[in-house]
């Protein structure tokens, strides 16, 4: 977006974070307007650099093609923290710093003099974000992770299997970006907010596992008052009732159905024929014989037959399109700008946002910044022959 708009106009974000859910934070923040910086790590210790995989070279072409999401609304330096004048650079950037977003393991900021209590000493308005899979204390906290592990350990896997099947794997959107990035811009804008009453900035610890929980915490309520556990395809939510299910149609495609109030569901048993289904939905005696029509009555025909009947029906159903149909499909609606482009979100009257270009290459913007240090040409280039910083 254009500098110096938006809602984050003014606000300077140093971020030290590489994978997913510390620059989705940033990339949220950036599109509203804040000047986020990032500081990569020279390729030879850069986090991942030794993987090689598909997804890592995805995310790799995606950058170098203008497309990754994750490195746009920001300007990108290259700095190597194992060197002295690499670690000043990366003070003197933090102090001229509203917010720090770092998500090494526990310790490892402080081990570099890059921590909360050193850098609040010399800033504290400073407004500084840890995030890690399992938080900054505890006994899992210096436990390695992804995604993965994280909603195993919280619960949130087992909810999304059926009894008896393998856990299907999910794409790592409910820990790294829900339950971290989404929970860390959140945090910052909180500690921003109080700041700006008290003039104290803060530490906001962020652990995906306990983010998870919270998003999680309303299931123990449930099974407090009697609701079954959802765990394993046992509650209303994770596929015991035959009206919250998917249903595969005649031409090996899915549809989903989620008509749980008692007007969505009669009209759906309406529109597909079988209108003496109405009074069975609070029977729990007949859901297994309503599931068997269910799932034949959908096998009868092809998933365009069945949106177009239930089209005009009030009721709740949706295809279970591919990811790249349903971002195809979403900008056809014209909900994303792009096929690919998501936000900024989320949408404001007061401001009118623009996504940032992606910085297509790391340290694109190394000479730009130091110079906003108030360096000389001549003392870059000799940053940079020294390998202190690289562009």
């Amino acid at each position: 977006m254009t500098a110096g708009t938006g809602p984050l106009a003014g606000v300077r974000v140093l971020d030290l974070s590489a994978l997913a859910p510390g620059p989705f934070a940033t990339t949220l923040l950036g599109d509203l307007g804040a000047d986020v910086i990032t500081l990569e790590a020279p390729p030879s210790t850069r986090p991942g650099s030794g993987v090689s995989n598909l997804g890592a070279h995805g995310g790799r072409e995606a950058r170098r093609l203008g497309l990754s999401p994750l490195h746009r609304s920001r300007r990108s330096i290259v700095v190597n923290l194992k060197d002295p004048a690499g670690l000043d650079i990366a003070l003197r950037l933090a102090a001229r710093s509203d917010v720090f977003v770092e998500g090494f393991r526990p310790g490892v900021c402080e081990r570099l003099g890059l921590g909360y209590p050193a850098l609040s000493a010399t800033s504290p308005g400073l407004v500084y974000c840890s995030l890690t899979g399992y938080g900054q204390t505890g006994e899992l906290a210096q436990h390695a992770g992804h995604d993965l592990n994280y909603i195993a350990e919280a619960g949130l896997l087992s909810a999304s299997t059926r009894a008896g099947q393998r856990p299907g794997i999910p794409l790592n959107m409910a820990a790294d970006y829900a339950a971290g990035g989404l929970l860390a811009a959140f945090g910052i804008l909180a500690g921003l907010t109080g700041r700006a009453g008290t003039g104290r900035g803060t530490h906001v610890d962020v652990s995906m596992y306990e983010g998870l929980l919270s998003l999680l915490q309303v299931v123990p309520a449930w099974i407090g008052a009697g609701a079954p556990d959802p765990s394993w395809g046992g509650g209303l939510l994770s596929g015991a009732v035959p009206f919250y299910d998917c249903y595969r149609t005649s031409d090996d495609q899915w549809i989903s159905v989620g008509a749980l109030e008692p007007k969505f569901f009669a009209n759906l048993c309406t529109a597909i024929g079988r209108p003496e289904l109405i009074e069975q939905q609070d029977d729990p005696t007949r859901w297994d014989e309503m599931r068997t029509v269910f799932t034949d009555t959908f096998a009868g025909a092809p998933l365009a037959t069945w949106l177009e009947r239930l089209g005009a029906v009030d009721t709740a159903v949706a295809p279970v399109r591919s990811l790249p149909d349903a971002f195809a499909t979403a900008h056809r609606r014209g909900v994303l700008p792009s096929p690919g482009q998501v936000g900024p979100v989320p949408r404001m009257s007061g401001w009118v946002t623009t996504a940032g270009p992606v910085v297509t290459r790391p340290g694109a913007h190394t000479r730009e910044v130091l110079g906003g240090l108030e360096m000389t040409g001549e003392q870059i280039d000799e940053l940079i022959a020294t390998g202190v910083v690289a562009e």
